[in-house]
């Protein structure tokens, strides 16, 4: 009388599918934890060669409107083009970077 096995239930997706999501994420947090990871993002530390950039740009030297991208070794088309059309303007602080 009553019951009767079934394979699935009615809830199987919100209770195995969520459920497991959820246990993996706990099982990541709780091994981070474990292996004392730390997750916190610090700019100051993650990103030198941007803030050296910056820094050349606030001292004045490398001009504030110089994109970033013709400081790149590597260069696709486009910013070649750009590169080549401004030259005269941005010539001389081509290899800032280069010089240290």
């Amino acid at each position: 009388m009553g019951g009767h096995f079934r394979l699935w239930h009615p809830k199987w997706w919100s209770r195995y599918l969520w459920g497991g999501i959820a246990s993996i994420n706990l099982f990541g947090f709780v091994a981070d934890m474990q292996y004392g990871i730390n997750r916190s993002k610090n700019p100051e530390i993650m990103w030198p060669w941007w803030h050296e950039i910056m820094r050349k740009k606030e001292e004045g030297v490398i001009p504030k409107d110089m994109p970033g991208y013709m400081l790149c070794k590597f260069r696709n088309e486009p910013e070649e083009r750009w590169t080549a059309e401004n030259e005269e303007k941005f010539g001389e602080f081509m290899g800032v970077l280069d010089e240290e």
